[in-house]
């Protein structure tokens, strides 16, 4: 009797752990397809397909995106939970920043990507995650990146150039009237213009990469406000700070080098920050800016060996904006890399008392590269450093 219950046993595992081992068989990953769009350069329709051995493994697709290079963007994905790892890919789509349709089919280094996924990654914080995501980014001038992602971290895998397949709709005069339509009427449009008369559209940078270097970033203001800073590199990589754990206390902010802030981040110089600094209390101060930071600022950074980039903002004295000053820190020194305004938000007014963009000393607008003539803006004001 005791034997029988055995085998009845057994023969009721046996189909489990055969589920269990065709849910995860050998060479198969948990992993979705991603994709992703510089920052302001952003992609219409843009479409990935993997493949292993001619066979499509997975896919994704949006209607346009531009979520950050790197970034992944919702749309729609597909594919089993347990995959095999790619051989090949296949994209298309149409760049917003030079109205071109670009599609091709690449190789993929399979045997590096296999062993990425086994490896698993480790964060700038020294954690071991599991790759999750193969991200594809398209990007002007017919420029791919492909990445593998594990929780906020990534590999790159390789960039290769898709085909230029033709100016989309190029003869579509009911396509051509609708796009300038909406171009007038969207406040969004209007950003990202003035974002591409102010840095141009380098296509170099997406065909080398944008250079990483290792440093860390802080905020430090004499009173205790709130603030967020959205940080753009060149590649069209977007940061994200707040509060914590950026916060360097005024005294020391020179000196203070606690453990939450690490120097061995790697990470792009930025290009321009967006920032916002407030009062906790019900009678809110709000201030904010766009600061353009100065065109020299790799070779700045390189030359001094650096470690920090703090930005500084002192008391709010009332007046219609705040000064604050952006320094490059190392144990050794600190030098200032340029000043910046923050207009005050009247609520009555609902504007800035101050011209929302801050340029540094010297800067000079770029010449502009893209097919399509950039529409210069006509009602920008800002703030120059002397």
């Amino acid at each position: 009797m005791e034997k029988i219950n055995k085998i009845k046993s057994i023969a009721l595992f046996l189909p489990n752990l055969l589920l269990i081992m065709s849910c995860n068989p050998k060479d198969k990953f948990e992993w979705n397809a991603g994709i992703s769009a510089p920052i302001y350069y952003g992609a219409s329709g843009p479409f990935v397909e993997y493949f292993y051995q001619g066979k499509s493994i997975a896919g994704a697709s949006a209607g346009g995106i531009e979520p950050g290079w790197g970034l992944t963007s919702g749309g729609y994905t597909g594919g089993d939970i347990y995959k095999p790892v790619p051989d090949s890919i296949s994209v298309s789509w149409i760049c917003d920043a030079d109205g071109v349709q670009y599609k091709v089919g690449h190789k993929l280094p399979r045997e590096e990507m296999l062993n990425l996924f086994k490896n698993k990654i480790i964060d700038s914080y020294g954690e071991k995650l599991d790759y999750g995501l193969i991200v594809t980014g398209f990007a002007p001038g017919g420029n791919v990146t492909v990445w593998m992602r594990g929780g906020n971290s990534s590999t790159e895998i390789t960039k290769f150039k898709a085909k230029n397949i033709g100016v989309w709709k190029e003869n579509d005069t009911n396509y051509k009237k609708y796009v300038e339509e909406h171009e007038k009427l969207s406040e969004g449009f209007k950003i990202a213009n003035i974002f591409r008369f102010f840095h141009g559209i380098p296509y170099s940078v997406w065909e080398k990469g944008d250079k990483q270097h290792k440093y860390d970033l802080g905020f430090s203001s004499e009173e205790d406000y709130k603030y967020s800073i959205t940080y753009y590199s060149k590649d069209g990589s977007v940061y994200f700070l707040d509060s914590t754990p950026y916060f360097l206390k005024w005294a020391n902010r020179f000196v203070d080098y606690p453990k939450n802030l690490n120097s061995s981040h790697q990470l792009k110089l930025p290009v321009q920050m967006d920032l916002i600094w407030h009062s906790y209390d019900n009678e809110s101060r709000w201030f904010e800016g766009n600061v353009l930071l100065p065109q020299n600022l790799q070779v700045t950074f390189e030359k001094g060996h650096y470690d920090r980039m703090i930005v500084t903002i002192p008391k709010d004295t009332g007046g219609d904006f705040v000064e604050g000053v952006i320094y490059f820190v190392n144990k050794q020194k600190q030098d200032q890399v340029m000043r910046f305004r923050l207009g005050r938000f009247d609520d009555k007014q609902k504007k800035l008392l101050s011209p929302k963009y801050t340029l540094p000393k010297g800067f000079v607008v770029p010449e502009w590269e893209g097919r399509i003539p950039l529409q210069k803006p006509t009602d920008l004001e800002y703030w120059q450093e002397e």
